[in-house]
């Protein structure tokens, strides 16, 4: 009866268990450090795509300052798209 709740949670341990499998069956054990390397494998592939996104990029041109004295980024040429300075970025005076 030990054996069946210790490998109730296993369905292959058990199938193994029942047909007379003895041998290996702690092949079909998980550790304790296999969960701990598969939760750090997860982790650190979470971590890896959650800061790949991280830049220090603008999303238009003429956010980044030293843009700003471009053709592209002066009047006329970014009003006709909406890309000039003064409507990126947000005047501190105003609430």
């Amino acid at each position: 009866m030990a054996n069946i709740d210790k490998y109730k949670n296993n369905l292959l341990a058990l199938k193994a268990w029942q047909e007379g499998y003895e041998e290996g069956l702690q092949q079909c054990e998980v550790g304790g450090r296999t969960t701990w390397l598969a939760v750090t494998l997860v982790l650190s592939v979470f971590l890896l795509l959650a800061l790949s996104g991280c830049s220090d990029r603008y999303r238009y041109p003429c956010q980044d300052p030293s843009n700003q004295t471009k053709q592209e980024c002066t009047p006329p040429e970014c009003e006709a798209d909406g890309t000039c300075a003064k409507y990126l970025l947000k005047d501190s005076n105003e609430t």
